[in-house]
């Protein structure tokens, strides 16, 4: 199961940040925008987002997860998203550090230290936008990080052109399952309150699974069968993340031989070191999952990222 940590941590955030909303949260210290030279990115969406507007040179500390860009695997760690250690954070003397909402109570403890903090919440598209928007703001680098945005929002508009007219394809998009087993048993899908369903939607597709209730939704075998759909995207990281055999998940997804998907040929895995990150390199996804569902369009067309 290793090479699903990522996008399990990435489903206890959604849990977390849901429970975190409920209740009344303290307000942000507000010190002079731009004079930070120390900031602590906890996430790794938070260090691609920093080192995109131009602060990689102001972070002295990360997560045991942030490896993009290749200049964040040199700086020290500070845990993981559930193992954060407050005390090599405060070691660090930071002036400023980044955290996921879902971290409310490591941002009252370092708040109550004199830290400044400040917290994004990512778990769906606009939540990315403004993530980078208010990254850019509370450093003072607003105007990267409009430009960057610029850049988002045109790949988001290319794409929307494209399958704009195109039937809706009932898709479902896979991010976490046992893959060292003869059989899908359980399999973490996209819910309706993701990234993943945001970006499939604006792709040209329609989440077979419409239940809204759970954030992050578990499925059996039989309830893929019950949808049925006629496109499956099984999503992981790149492979030097993970010791999947790509042949013995598509035998597992090929046992069910009832699905449409299936019987078309168009189950689909994407293997890509932003895919799991909802950072800004995750909009790439969106191209991607267009492809997949609309292969009759002519993407050479298309700009490459």
């Amino acid at each position: 199961m290793r090479r699903f940590w990522p996008l399990i941590i990435f489903a206890a955030m959604l849990v977390l940040i849901g429970l975190v909303s409920l209740r009344d949260s303290p307000p942000p210290l507000t010190p002079a925008e731009g004079d930070y030279e120390r900031i602590v990115s906890l996430a790794p969406s938070i260090t691609e987002t920093l080192f995109a507007i131009g602060l990689g040179n102001k972070l002295i500390a990360v997560t045991d997860y942030c490896d993009y860009p290749p200049a964040a695997r040199s700086l020290p760690s500070v845990g993981g998203y559930t193992d954060t250690s407050l005390e090599a954070i405060v070691a660090k003397k930071p002036d400023l550090v980044i955290m996921l909402q879902g971290q409310q109570q490591l941002r009252q403890q370092l708040q109550q230290l004199g830290i400044n903090t400040h917290s994004i919440d990512n778990s769906t598209l606009l939540g990315i936008q403004a993530a980078i928007a208010s990254i850019g703001q509370v450093t003072g680098h607003e105007p990267q990080a409009d430009a960057l945005l610029a850049e988002i929002e045109q790949k988001i508009t290319a794409v929307r052109a494209k399958v704009e007219s195109r039937p809706e394809v009932r898709t479902l998009v896979s991010i976490a399952h046992y893959v060292n087993s003869d059989q899908l048993e359980t399999v973490y899908v996209a819910g309706q309150h993701d990234f993943y369903n945001d970006l499939l939607e604006l792709a040209g597709g329609i989440n077979v699974y419409q239940g809204t209730k759970v954030m992050v939704p578990s499925v059996s075998q039989e309830g893929l069968i019950r949808m049925n759909p006629d496109v499956i995207i099984d999503v992981f990281p790149e492979a030097d993340d993970h010791h999947s055999d790509m042949n013995l998940v598509m035998q597992q997804w090929q046992q069910l031989d009832t699905i449409s998907a299936v019987k078309s040929g168009r189950v689909h895995i994407i293997q890509r070191d932003y895919a799991s990150v909802p950072g800004p390199r995750v909009f790439r996804l969106l191209k991607d999952f267009a492809r997949l569902l609309h292969p009759q369009l002519n993407w050479s067309e298309a700009a490459d990222d």
